[in-house]
């Protein structure tokens, strides 16, 4: 069933933690690695290399390799606990936390017991800026890693003046206390410095991926990627946040000032979403994100459509045309029985693909043109003498911008459509699109039996040309008519499901492995 709920547009904590937990995942396992292979080449370095100093002379010289090893120790051990299994977004964020805490507190230990003159910049700019850039954690994780910074470097130095007299006699050996006071300051001052930068940082990009993650949603829909986009809009691929329901996700964005063209679209929507018969494509939801942005969602199709079937195989045969044209019908029949008319059929927006094991099922897309043949004042949006539907398949009293239009400009649509499948071309060509309307409006196609290379049954021809009549009294009364004519036809090789199985299982074996393994694909942009 169609549903017309209509959308509450807000925001989705826990989906943007679900990204959050996955994005600081991937980020963590590759920051820890990558410190672990640097920590590795700093052990040889340090041993097959340079080694150590000969004027660094304390207490912690001869473990100076086994310090530096800390690191390796750390993030190696984050790297294989992150690789061991799935943790919470909590557990990973204390991981992260106690880690790079850890190494700047041993980075803070390094400068103090080895050299208090060379203030440890290089070092906790690394970790600050790069723990900023990548791992993508709240703005409160990296104050708290600043402010550890800034306190320990102080409180490290005092505590290994107090209890390490080796130390402090080797302080007091080069320039005394006063020569060890400054240092410190000034090394704390700097230290805060970097911290503040690096939690501005840190905000800017927390607060870019939320904005990033808002930009990708549609109401309650997550936006994957892009289908393609449309002369009334674009098409997404999402899913729906709590449902976890593939869909696709038509956006149409109104210039400034133009509101009433949502408004008449979403009236229109809402008339759409009453329908519920198998060969019409179903509408989940439909909503506004902002005054100019309008969107509504629908089921998520594998297959192609029409036009993009007959540019890539060619014209199809009239029973499989016969075939294709009486689902449509039965779409359009429940429409027109609720006074809705689609007003813009055409090729690309009629789609085969598959439903229950049927193959060549078919759904016809975007009724967002659709209006009710006799509307009321009050939800009449569109105004007389503008003109409503694509060129090449406009119905001549559309393409004059009448403002009597009813179920008769759908039927004309449609005989454009069995035109196309039949002969592999459009009824009219033209260089511009009003040349296009002006031919609709003026002449009669040549017959489709005459114009397609394949050989069509002179009653299938009839009805098609009949379907085309300038006049609407001279087509089909209703496409109920239409499609009692269609069954009437006879052949010796009907088209079935059972056939058009075989044929997409020779033409198109990845849609059937795609829709037998999950049942859903890439519908095309209406």
């Amino acid at each position: 069933m169609a549903s017309n709920r209509r959308v509450v547009l807000s925001a989705e904590p826990v989906s943007f933690e679900k990204e959050f937990h996955t994005l600081l995942r991937s980020r963590l396992r590759l920051v820890f690695t990558v410190g672990a292979l640097v920590a590795v080449a700093a052990h040889v370095f340090y041993v097959f290399g340079t080694g150590l100093d000969p004027e660094i002379d304390t207490p912690f010289a001869p473990h100076i390799v086994a310090i530096y090893d800390l690191y390796l120790v750390s993030v190696g051990l984050g790297a294989l606990l992150l690789y061991m299994r799935r943790w919470s977004l909590q557990a990973l964020l204390a991981l992260d936390y106690t880690i790079v805490t850890f190494c700047i507190l041993l980075s803070l230990f390094i400068s103090v017991v080895f050299d208090r003159s060379q203030i440890p910049i290089f070092a906790i700019s690394i970790l600050f800026f790069l723990h900023a850039a990548f791992v993508p954690v709240p703005v409160r994780y990296q104050v708290g890693l600043a402010l550890t910074a800034v306190l320990g470097w102080p409180l490290i130095a005092a505590l290994i003046w107090a209890f390490v007299p080796g130390i402090r006699e080797h302080w007091m050996a080069g320039t005394g206390p006063a020569g060890f006071r400054a240092p410190l300051w000034e090394g704390t001052f700097q230290i805060a410095i970097l911290g503040a930068i690096s939690v501005v940082f840190s905000k800017i990009l927390y607060h870019m991926r939320r904005s990033l993650h808002a930009a990708e949603r549609v109401g309650s829909y997550v936006i994957e990627r892009e289908l393609g986009s449309g002369g009334m809009g674009r098409v997404f691929v999402a899913q729906h946040s709590l449902m976890c329901r593939p869909s696709a996700v038509k956006v149409i964005q109104a210039a400034p000032g133009e509101d009433p063209t949502l408004t008449r679209f979403e009236r229109e929507v809402q008339l759409s979403a009453t329908l519920s018969h198998p060969n019409t494509i179903t509408v989940y939801d439909f909503g506004r994100t902002g005054q100019e942005t309008f969107f509504y969602a629908m089921e998520y199709l594998a297959g192609m459509d029409l036009h993009r079937l007959v540019e890539r195989f060619g014209p199809v045969d009239p029973e499989r045309a016969v075939f294709i044209l009486d689902q449509v019908c039965g779409s359009l029949v429940e429409a027109h029985a609720k006074d809705i008319i689609h007003r813009d059929i055409k090729s690309s927006n009629i789609f085969l693909t598959q439903q229950g094991g049927l193959y060549d099922f078919v759904k016809v897309l975007d009724f967002g043109l659709a209006k009710r043949i006799s509307p009321d004042i009050s939800s009449t949006v569109t105004a007389v003498g503008e003109v409503m539907g694509t060129p090449a398949f406009l119905a001549p009293e559309a393409a004059a911008g009448m403002e009597r239009v009813d179920a008769r400009s759908d039927i004309y649509s449609l005989g454009c459509v069995a035109y196309w499948l039949l002969a592999g071309k459009l009824p009219f060509l033209a260089p511009t699109s009003v040349e296009m309307i002006a031919r609709h409006v003026q002449e009669m196609p040549l017959a489709v039996g005459k114009a397609a290379e394949v050989h069509v049954p002179e009653n299938l021809d009839r009805i098609v040309m009949r379907c085309m009549e300038k006049d609407p009294a001279a087509r089909f009364a209703s496409v109920n008519d239409l499609q009692t004519a269609l069954l009437n036809l006879r052949s010796d090789v009907p088209w079935t499901h059972e056939r058009a199985r075989e044929w997409w299982e020779l033409h198109c074996p990845d849609v059937v492995a795609a829709v037998d393994a999950s049942g859903s694909g890439a519908p095309a942009a209406g």
